[in-house]
């Protein structure tokens, strides 16, 4: 018989531990991942913590392999250093914009992975920065012309060969203008008379019409454009006819490029960056994607089901019932659950300090090892990316030793209580003789 209830001791003490092991495992799993997984400000912090608003600019869109679509948002328009591109860069997609787009990109893989919505949406909506690119593009070429050295023309009369020659240069100066150039020196046209300027105006117009550079679009647009023009080149403003007619060339270069952009983008302006990230690594496709999002999303969903406080419901209350099996042995009824607590804890606690020191560095293997296997993707997108990844994985593997540690400390304190329980019990007993003899004389 004593055979037999040791027996099932024993089986009610290692189901009732498998119970603590699995009810510890699900609560650090839903407090320390699923939990901050589920904050938007956990993902909002950490995201902010790496600069990202900052490198946003000053290293992903200045990416040598990005410079194509870099120039696409600036228009085409040539730009002399990296100070301007990046600050024409923040004009354009302002950081407060680019912020608005990526914390709505958190809330709605929020949802999903709470299933709020059946698909996952994660874009850039394009169409604000689109909007900004000729009011800023312009802006900046007039800031240009404004410092533009104006030269003398170098012609001493007003013959048909100075005009000539004169009238060439300033083709140039137009064509060079068409392509996004913006020039730094230009022939003065104060120092022409009136009617020289005039004769000027129409040698010049009639050359740049004919010039084989230009491109039907931009010629009709000169055309339309042609007393906007004629107007401050005959007054002799070299620097407003300038200005004038690089809204007759450059616009129709910006349309092209606005154009490139919107080839690539969803309906309503919108970049899929699910759809490019397909477009970088060649070897998946969309549906394969979603496919991994859905699986990722069933696992979150299924450790949800428990809930935090459940499990750790299941820990303590798994621990009392290990306690009572072995009632009435009171230093077993301690020792058991404690040893089983502390041994529980522990592995956790040891899982948790190497996660902390191996995760990021794992993290940045994985991440430089795929990086060399996916070449479409730019380097600084994976520098960046890799940076956000490692700082997630720090984060949340941090979590596990503060839980871990506080029932490390209980589980040993039961333990060691165990050994002591003669004096437990002779304690016990003393505190019952002296509320029983206060019961019998109570105090006069």
């Amino acid at each position: 018989m004593g055979f037999t209830i040791s027996v099932l001791r024993a089986g009610a003490a290692l189901v009732l531990g498998v119970i603590i092991f699995v009810g510890f495992l699900f609560f650090l799993i839903l407090n320390n991942f699923s939990d901050k997984l589920l904050s938007a400000d956990f993902h909002n912090d950490t995201i902010a913590g790496q600069d990202t608003y900052n490198r946003i600019y000053t290293e992903v869109l200045v990416d040598e392999e990005l410079l194509d679509r870099t120039s696409e948002l600036l228009g085409d328009i040539q730009v002399v250093s990296h100070e301007d591109i990046v600050e024409l860069l923040r004009e354009i997609v302002p950081p407060d914009y680019i912020q608005d787009q990526v914390e709505g990109n958190i809330d709605r893989t929020i949802a999903y992975v709470q299933e709020d919505t059946d698909e996952l949406e994660i874009y850039i909506d394009l169409a604000r920065p689109l909007e900004n690119v000729k009011p800023v593009m312009f802006a900046y070429i007039d800031r240009r012309i404004d410092e533009l050295e104006e030269e003398d023309p170098g012609i001493a009369s007003c013959t048909p060969e100075a005009l000539i020659g004169l009238a060439n240069s300033y083709v140039d100066k137009f064509n060079a203008m068409a392509g996004g150039e913006v020039p730094v020196t230009a022939p003065s046209l104060k120092a022409l008379d009136p009617l020289c300027r005039q004769f000027l105006f129409v040698s010049t117009f009639d050359l740049l019409l004919g010039s084989s550079i230009l491109d039907a679009e931009t010629t009709q647009r000169l055309v339309d454009d042609r007393e906007e023009l004629r107007v401050p080149f005959e007054a002799g403003d070299t620097i407003e006819m300038l200005k004038v007619s690089a809204r007759s060339l450059a616009d129709p270069l910006m349309d092209k490029a606005i154009e490139r952009v919107r080839d690539d983008l969803s309906p309503g302006d919108r970049l899929d960056l699910i759809h490019q990230i397909t477009e970088w690594d060649t070897t998946t496709d969309e549906a394969e994607v979603r496919s991994d999002l859905d699986e990722g999303r069933e696992w979150v969903s299924r450790a949800q089901i428990f809930g935090e406080l459940t499990t750790l419901i299941m820990v303590i209350v798994g621990a009392i019932l290990m306690g009572l099996v072995y009632y009435p042995n009171l230093a077993k009824m301690l020792r058991w659950p404690g040893l089983t607590l502390f041994i529980t804890v522990a592995v956790f606690f040891v899982l948790g300090k190497i996660a902390e020191n191996e995760v990021p560095q794992r993290l940045t293997y994985v991440i430089e090892t795929s990086a060399d296997k996916v070449t479409g993707v730019p380097p600084a997108v994976t520098d960046l990316g890799g940076d956000i990844l490692i700082s997630f994985g720090t984060q949340i593997t941090a979590g596990i030793t503060g839980p871990s540690l506080l029932l490390l400390i209980l589980g040993a304190i039961l333990f060691g209580a165990s050994f002591f329980t003669p004096l437990l019990i002779t304690g016990l007993n003393s505190i019952k003789r002296y509320i029983s003899f206060v019961s019998k004389n109570p105090a006069d």
